[in-house]
């Protein structure tokens, strides 16, 4: 008996497993770094750009109050970084032991007054 053949990956898989891969990139609008990934979520997956600085969880409670959404950072040596949803339930449970990132918010510019 031979074992089952399992289709091959399409482009879209490639695709798919690509976008999913957390990436290093400045934010386009001020020139931060970020971390930007898609959630591997099968039904609403949601393109993530956030700022790589880990928060304890004093600092999760304030980017909450800011109306920031927060991030596991999941991954380890042999397995490669996703950014997963943080629900109010997973931050309840305390039990999480990944990196929780908050979602990145460009600093506001202050234009300076010419003095000519």
């Amino acid at each position: 008996m031979t074992a089952p053949r399992w289709p091959k990956p399409t482009a879209a898989d490639h695709a798919q497993a690509s976008a999913e891969q957390v990436r290093e990139q400045p934010c386009p609008r001020c020139g931060a770094p970020t971390l930007t990934a898609r959630t591997p979520d099968r039904v609403c997956a949601v393109d993530v750009r956030a700022n790589p600085t880990p928060l304890d969880p004093t600092a999760e409670i304030l980017a909450r109050l800011a109306g920031r959404l927060t991030w596991c950072l999941t991954g380890g040596a042999n397995i490669p970084a996703r950014i997963r949803w943080r629900d109010r339930w997973h931050i309840a449970a305390g039990a999480c032991t990944h990196t929780v990132i908050a979602d990145h918010h460009c600093q506001p510019h202050y234009v300076q007054e010419s003095l000519g």
